[in-house]
């Protein structure tokens, strides 16, 4: 285990969140001492729930939502320039790619915000859905970095990462029958 000050490391660690990094568990330094062990329970199973299950299986969606068409649009006008011999069809790349990547980028985010959600949900089930609402209102009203966390700015929205606010707004409306679920 390991605690990182904000802003010293590559990804973004946020309060609420906890990330894996190889063989290590990153938590921000600022949450040390402030949630019990009990507290930090549903945190990390919803992020290792997040990283080793629902992951793995976007990262072949993300390929078809992003690596297909960026692939089909390098071969069009290459192989259209080719079969034509105009050679400044290739400068269309440019228009072609930039907006598929743009696009696909976008989706992937908003799917892996799905995810995270969803592992919350799937942890509430297993966990309880009031101890793992109490913990996040109690780092809501912490006051550290929950104002950026609230609004999503920063590196959560392209990171994929929900608000605070919306991670406790999905717990609410998550009913008790969830648990049940066969996904």
């Amino acid at each position: 285990m390991e605690w990182i000050p904000a802003g010293r490391s590559a990804r973004t660690v946020p309060s609420d969140w906890c990330t894996f990094l190889r063989h290590s568990m990153v938590m921000l330094a600022r949450m040390m001492g402030k949630l019990t062990v009990e507290e930090w329970r549903p945190l990390v199973a919803s992020s290792l729930l997040f990283e080793k299950k629902i992951r793995r299986t976007l990262r072949g969606r993300a390929f078809l939502l992003t690596g297909v068409p960026l692939i089909i649009s390098l071969a069009v006008p290459i192989s259209v320039a080719i079969l034509l011999q105009v050679a400044w069809i290739i400068f269309l790349y440019p228009i072609l790619v930039l907006p598929l990547a743009y696009l696909g980028g976008r989706s992937y985010s908003r799917d892996l915000k799905k995810a995270r959600l969803e592992a919350d949900t799937q942890v509430s089930a297993l966990i309880g859905k009031d101890s793992f609402l109490n913990v996040l209102k109690k780092i809501d009203m912490m006051g550290d970095d929950i104002d950026r966390l609230k609004t999503g700015r920063g590196g959560r929205r392209l990171a994929g990462l929900p608000s605070i606010t919306e991670r406790i707004e999905n717990l609410q409306t998550a009913s008790s029958l969830d648990r049940y679920s066969t996904t």
